[in-house]
């Protein structure tokens, strides 16, 4: 056992015997579970610009300026009010014969999975680029063949890969002075040697990354592989995982031959990958071998794309989420060696320029079918379905981190999806990103600070003829809200109209008649200040323009299911109105009633459109009119739930517990409601 850096040094007795070692899983949630407020935030992330920190490498870089998505800022009208709508637990799971659904039935939406595509072989195009062997069609047998030979690329435009002989790195030679090495000569020699446990992989991390040294800790790292788990556990990952790792990713010359294109802004580009070469990338990442992907400061290369190298994940107070999150990992690159994925990933950068967006206020299209369910999940439930991820500007956002919500938890049972992070610049207001045929392989339980890995799961869902699993999910970043009026405006609405069609629409050759549903919930809503009524409209407009029906999970809120459907049908059957019309609706709502109150008032978005029809509101009229009876009763039922709900919302501090102990496994506390903003990657 190596002497831990700076640290005392540890005999192989005291690492092996379990001094200070839970000696069950169970056990180990205690160390340490609750994060301090100066770490709440993710110090890591591409939105730490503050940091200076030089780059990896020895040649000099262009600087890319730093993106600021824009955010609506007036005086808070209820800035507390967010934090009660972040849950600490997974929502029911849909049961057989439920009543919890109402609209069209969730089985005859037009699902991927009963498409017939006729895909015919793949092959690569001018705006679509095959990192494999082609033509190519799936057999299911042997993953894709890597083409050609190893091919570099060193620019901007490409992946700086780690193996590429202009990767260098600054040492110090034998007789003390400056040296430059091939860094893949060093990672080579640092991967091939025993990693008996968790300081050795430090050291070994850092023999690559010595500008980091003492700045990088790997606090969590140590505290989940010595305290946090059983001998066992550690024993099989040490002498077998973490071996298989390091061979894997010393392959990586060998699997990505070709140049991998990074997915700028404003251009619509598509990459396909292997999930072999994915599993590679995903290695790499782990060890922390990509070069200039450390650096944080304004003026680095890298700044505007999220974090791929795993340091941020090992860095920090230890915390129960970070626990989860390695198992969810590990758990990953355990399946992989048991039989590697033969299948292929599609991901596709999607934009759509501003002059091409439908003009939301003439437009004369009528809503389309609705689900809506206040039991079940997109993962679940959404098969077949247009998934939505309720992402970060930066793709992922803090699943390297402390965040632990919607994205991160998808990226995590289906970690696939990190590697996007290797090559996605940060979205513009008009932009996605597409993932096609990202493997899941876990279940899990809980939320948000409650997250944990719950168990392996097979993915049965079918593939296509490129090999890819039939589960499309387009990121799509909502706009974070610090005033509640300031989302009705025209131009906030619009924005979110735009970001949601462009997640939405199908801008490719059509390969069948009809569209796969959009399976979404409360995108926007939380910790990102969202009304949910109006994302629920919005999600509304932007899907029915797209030509898709919507598929609504509204996470155990009955509340919000009922005023859902209600307003739905109202809108459609009851009273036809089209997307032009609701957007004039959103705005006099925004003037007649938000306003003229100082707080939240009592008439909510979709009352007030009931009420401007109903008679019991002119359009300009003022916040003391009246809703619609059936309105007016579905907004005080859901009220009444809220204010139990937040009466009953645990916001725990340490030694909060009734016995005066800590808590296990704590619900959000306010001081780490940071970490769940959308602009900490």
């Amino acid at each position: 056992m190596s002497e831990p850096p700076l640290k005392k040094k540890r005999t192989i007795l005291d690492f092996f015997s379990g001094k200070g070692n839970k000696k069950s899983r169970g056990e180990g949630k205690k160390v340490d579970v609750m994060a301090s407020a100066a770490n709440a935030v993710d110090k890591n992330s591409s939105s730490g610009a503050k940091t200076k920190v030089t780059d990896d490498e020895v040649p000099g870089t262009s600087a890319a300026d730093t993106h600021v998505e824009e955010t609506i800022v007036i005086n808070d009208f209820d800035s507390e009010d967010t934090l009660k709508d972040i849950p600490t637990k997974k929502p029911s799971q849909c049961k057989a014969g439920s009543q919890a659904w109402k609209g069209i039935p969730l089985k005859i939406l037009d699902k991927l999975t009963d498409m017939d595509e006729n895909l015919g072989p793949l092959h690569g195009t001018d705006n679509h680029r095959v990192l494999f062997k082609t033509p190519f069609k799936y057999d299911g047998v042997k993953p894709p063949t890597p083409f050609p030979t190893y091919k570099d690329k060193w620019d901007t435009n490409y992946v700086r890969m780690p193996c590429s002989n202009l990767s260098e790195y600054p040492t110090t030679g034998k007789d003390g002075g400056p040296k430059v090495l091939r860094r893949w000569d060093m990672i080579q020699e640092a991967l091939l040697a025993d990693i008996p446990g968790p300081y050795e992989l430090e050291e070994k991390i850092l023999s690559y990354n010595s500008r980091y040294f003492g700045k990088w800790n790997f606090n969590v790292l140590h505290s989940f592989f010595v305290e946090n788990i059983d001998n066992a556990e550690r024993n099989h990952f040490f002498n077998d995982t973490l071996k298989k790792m390091a061979t894997l990713a010393l392959q990586l010359p060998h699997l990505c031959t070709a140049p991998i294109p990074l997915l700028k802004c404003n251009r619509n580009f598509s990459v396909t990958l292997s999930q072999q070469q994915i599993a590679c990338l995903l290695a790499n990442a782990f060890f922390c071998t990509f070069p200039r992907r450390n650096a944080k400061s304004r003026t680095s290369e890298y700044i505007r794309y999220p974090n791929i190298n795993f340091n941020s994940l090992f860095m920090g107070q230890p915390s129960y989420v970070k626990f989860e999150k390695l198992r969810c990992i590990i758990h990953y690159f355990n399946r992989i060696f048991k039989k590697m994925p033969c299948g292929t990933v599609t991901f596709t950068r999607q934009c759509i320029p501003q002059d091409k967006m439908p003009n939301w206020e003439n437009d004369d299209t009528p809503l389309r079918g609705l689900h809506v369910s206040s039991e079940g999940t997109i993962e679940d439930d959404g098969l077949g379905l247009l998934q939505a991820d309720f992402a970060n500007m930066y793709l992922g956002g803090g699943v390297l981190g402390n965040g632990c919500v919607q994205e991160e938890i998808r990226f995590l049972i289906c970690p696939e999806m990190i590697v996007s992070r290797l090559f996605t610049e940060c979205l513009n207001k008009n932009e996605c990103l597409l993932m096609r045929g990202c493997e899941r392989f876990s279940n899990y339980d809980g939320y948000a600070a409650k997250f944990e890995w719950k168990e392996n799961y097979i993915d049965t869902t079918p593939r296509d003829s490129w090999g890819r699993i039939k589960c499309e999910v387009t990121a799509i970043d909502a706009l974070v809200i610090h005033d509640f009026r300031s989302q009705f405006q025209v131009a906030t609405v619009k924005r979110e109209l735009n970001k949601a069609y462009c997640g939405f629409a199908y801008l490719g050759k059509k390969t069948t008649d009809t569209l796969p549903a959009v399976c979404t919930g409360n995108w926007g809503c939380g910790a990102f200040g969202g009304d949910k009524q109006l994302k629920a409209l919005i999600q509304l407009m932007a899907a029915a323009k797209a030509g898709r029906d919507l598929c609504y999970f509204t996470f155990d809120d009955e509340g919000l299911r009922d005023q859902i459907f209600a307003i739905h049908k109202y809108l459609t059957s009851d009273n036809m109105l089209r997307i032009g019309d609701l957007l004039k609706l959103i705005e006099q709502y925004r003037r007649n009633v938000l306003l003229k109150s100082r707080y939240k008032p009592a008439l909510k978005l979709f009352g007030y459109i009931r009420s401007v029809f109903d008679g019991g509101l002119e359009d300009t009229g003022s916040e003391d009119s009246s809703q619609s009876l059936e309105m007016q009763r579905l907004d005080q039922e859901y009220n009444t739930q809220e204010e139990a709900e937040m009466g009953s919302e645990e916001f725990v501090e340490e030694g909060d517990n009734p016995d005066g102990t800590s808590s296990e496994k704590t619900a959000l506390k306010k001081q780490d409601s940071l970490d769940y903003k959308a602009l900490t990657p």
